[in-house]
């Protein structure tokens, strides 16, 4: 294990990065870039609500050794604890590496797997996504530094039964920084289903930087739920980079449940007439949690739609964020944009940041977007405790209702249905400490 901190991890020289010959370069690079650009800090816009200040002179190990059998026993114990089916077609990376031990993959038809090296051979322009260190910046530290990894392409064609499961798994190992990378291809006319799940097997100072790129060919489809179960020591960063090319479409869900510090960046960008997005999302914070959803939409192409709509729930001592901005470029004619925020505080010293924002440079376009925030309506409760219900659960009635909007847009109904169970026994805790 490799102690350091991440302003000197920042500064490492080329040699000390991890990976094979093939991906120093593009690692070198990323590194260097980083540099220049800098760590983001409150002063950068974007950045204002969220401090990386905890996390830049603790100690960490940012290449972690290859999990070994005590941390894939411990992270098999968490996938069976958190529900994860067994028999569920499923990648798990445990501390960032691609644990093939934990897998269930297998030659399943139309999906093929290649290891993250072959990505880096392909030249710049050959690979689909390039995504700004200016912009993501915590995503260059995860190119750099990112050990394992893969790359999938789903065939032409291809209908790909039930869902596929990224697993991303924390062992317990303390001071571990896991930076895996995963690349999806979606070929021309193919179908999908992804839940990436976040889980830990131990509560300690671990820190999860996790990058998935998602490239969508023409009349393509990709559902993709997100679960993020963090325990509450735990930090975590991510970026997920979504293109759409004609007529594709892309369905995103997203929870956040757990974490201490929790910075999530959604960029998808509408290439190519007929492209759709449907983007949703949940956050849960409660005391001595942070979580940060910040999403982008570029309507770069004209006849684009998007549907975007975030709730958030925060509990006492908790903060939540959301900066949702959606930009529709010049030439883009006819695209449908809406965005929505609403938010929920169960605590007078609870607190919600959130900002949507709309760039338009274009005519003939349709575009909405709201912000709510508030607390539980009086006469609701009132009416509820009149039919004998007491004010406890109550409240807990409501809050769940208010969630269950956003949940009701899974389509996947066993996922659904276990994302709500979830949900459903996070809000109860919240709810319990904000009395």
């Amino acid at each position: 294990m490799t102690v350091t901190t991440l302003k000197q991890a920042l500064a490492a020289p080329r040699a000390a990065l991890p990976g094979s010959a093939a991906s120093q370069d593009v690692r070198a690079a990323a590194l260097a870039e980083l540099g220049a650009t800098g760590l983001p800090t409150p002063r950068r816009e974007d950045w204002r609500y969220t401090d990386l200040k905890s996390l830049v002179d603790v100690e960490l190990d940012f290449a972690p050794d290859r999990p070994d059998r005590a941390a894939l026993d411990a992270a098999a114990r968490a996938l069976a604890e958190h529900g994860v089916p067994a028999d569920a077609a499923r990648l798990v990376f445990v501390d960032g590496h691609l644990a093939p031990e934990l897998g269930t993959l297998g030659p399943t038809s139309g999906i093929e797997v290649r290891d993250l090296d072959d990505y880096w051979l392909q030249p710049e322009t050959a690979r689909r996504l390039r995504v700004s260190t200016a912009a993501h910046p915590l995503a260059a530290l995860n190119t750099a530094y990112a050990q394992s990894g893969a790359w999938l392409r789903v065939a032409e064609g291809a209908r790909i039964a039930g869902e596929l499961r990224l697993v991303l798994v924390a062992s317990g190992a303390p001071r571990r920084v896991a930076q895996p990378k995963i690349v999806v291809e979606i070929d021309r006319g193919a179908e999908i289903t992804i839940v990436q799940h976040v889980v830990d097997a131990a509560d300690t100072d671990g820190w999860l930087n996790v990058v998935t790129e998602v490239a969508l060919a023409e009349d393509s489809r990709l559902s993709l739920y997100r679960l993020q179960e963090h325990r509450f020591r735990h930090a975590h960063t991510s970026l997920l980079a979504v293109e759409l090319a004609a007529r594709a479409t892309a369905s995103l869900g997203l929870f956040d449940l757990g974490g201490r510090l929790v910075r999530n960046d959604i960029d998808v960008k509408l290439r190519e007439p007929g492209a759709a997005l449907e983007l949703y999302g949940l956050l849960l914070a409660g005391e001595g949690q942070h979580v940060d959803d910040h999403t982008r939409i570029d309507h770069i192409a004209p006849d684009t739609r998007s549907n975007e709509a975030f709730r958030g729930v925060i509990g006492r001592r908790g903060r939540g964020v959301f900066n949702g901005k959606v930009v529709v470029h010049r030439g883009a004619h006819g695209i449908d944009a809406r965005q929505t925020s609403d938010n929920l505080l169960l605590s007078d010293q609870g607190e919600i940041d959130t900002k949507p924002e709309l760039e338009i440079y274009s005519d003939d376009v349709k575009c909405s977007h709201g912000s709510t925030v508030g607390e539980l309506d009086a006469e609701h409760l009132f009416y509820i405790r009149s039919r004998g219900v007491d004010e406890a659960h109550a409240r807990e009635i409501l809050t769940t209702a208010f969630a269950t909007t956003v949940l009701e847009r899974i389509a996947a109904p066993h996922v659904r249905a276990s994302v709500a169970d979830k949900v459903g026994a996070r809000l109860r805790t919240l709810a319990e400490v904000s009395r």
